[in-house]
């Protein structure tokens, strides 16, 4: 009896399903958060059967985490689509400029319904599985002079740091002189001043990465003119690896329901800082009609650009802008 009793324990220590999950921000940010949460409900949902472990410190640089679960440094990772643009286009909608809003549970769980209706049937994401989609609250501008950022040309006629991409791009399109590189370096250029203001983070990003404190003034817009993509995945041999009941139960707390929960962690945070904006941390303005119509305006060669992008995937690219848009109206 005690034999079986041995025997069927360590069966049971043989079958579960260790995943390496890597998360490259700092262990307290938000999105280590969110995967912390996620990696608690899988072992709920699979009865333990799947354990997820995440590392103290990232095993890879935050450009690196695709490449870094294909190559099998590690199983499972999230990635910002910035750095995976060139091979991934559908989820690139909700980084078109003026589509996502202030909620980012609003634009995560859009985004996850309007990807799968148009890109369901499309394999985009070579070497992984897709396991969920998050999007941050929207961006807003941010002046460090006492003059605040009222127009176009008041963003134009300073140096301004800006994540790469559509931001940047509108920026530079309209004369504009820009530094851009990935978050990571936000801090230490705004901290040296070589810059007079920053575009393209939200105020929970503006707060954690240390730069609002350099900042005098925000000015907000009713969309804004940047949301940051992130993509979850686990390699596709790690998934392979699981039981069609454990994918089912990983599943189950993914897709929508990972998009709902990077939502509610992001927009917790977000509200936090917002706030504390409000509270006279800095200079808060609403942008007027005339500058949000103007911004909406520089935009549209971006949105183009990406519309052109999946059409020819055989994708109704300006459906599928219409859809995210309507659904974030729908879900604030």
């Amino acid at each position: 009896m005690a034999l079986s009793l041995i025997l069927a324990s360590a069966a049971s220590v043989q079958a579960d399903t260790k995943i390496l999950l890597n998360c490259f921000p700092p262990s307290k940010h938000a999105i280590c958060q969110i995967l912390g949460a996620w990696a608690d409900s899988v072992e709920e949902a699979t009865d333990g059967r799947v354990r997820v472990t995440i590392p103290a410190k990232s095993m890879a640089p935050p450009p690196e985490q695709m490449n870094s679960v294909r190559g099998g440094l590690f199983d499972a990772s999230l990635v910002f689509n910035g750095f995976i643009a060139n091979e991934v286009a559908g989820p690139m909608v909700a980084m078109n400029p003026f589509t996502g809003g202030a909620s980012s549970l609003a634009n995560s769980v859009a985004l996850w319904r309007t990807y799968d209706e148009f890109f369901g049937d499309i394999d985009e994401y070579e070497g992984v599985k897709l396991l969920g989609l998050a999007v941050n609250p929207g961006a807003n501008f941010y002046s460090m002079t006492d003059q605040p950022i009222l127009s176009l040309s008041d963003a134009t006629n300073r140096k301004m740091w800006a994540l790469p991409g559509g931001t940047a791009n509108i920026l530079k399109a309209n004369g504009g002189a820009v530094v851009s590189g990935p978050a990571a370096q936000m801090t230490e250029i705004i901290q040296r001043r070589v810059v007079d203001g920053f575009v393209g983070v939200a105020a929970n990003s503006a707060k954690s990465f240390g730069v609002v404190d350099y900042a005098q003034s925000v000015t907000r817009t009713p969309r804004s003119i940047f949301t940051a993509v992130f993509s979850f995945f686990i390699s596709d041999e790690k998934w392979a690896e699981l039981s069609a009941e454990d994918q089912a139960a990983i599943m189950s707390v993914s897709g929508e329901a990972f998009a709902e929960l990077a939502g509610t962690i992001f927009d917790a945070e977000n509200q936090v800082a917002l706030a504390e904006q409000d509270a006279g941390a800095i200079d808060v303005i609403m942008a007027s009609d005339a500058f949000y119509a103007e911004l909406q305006e520089a935009g549209k060669p971006v949105s183009a650009k990406w519309i052109g992008r999946v059409d020819n995937m055989g994708v109704d690219g300006a459906a599928m802008l219409r859809r995210y848009q309507d659904s974030v109206s729908a879900l604030q």
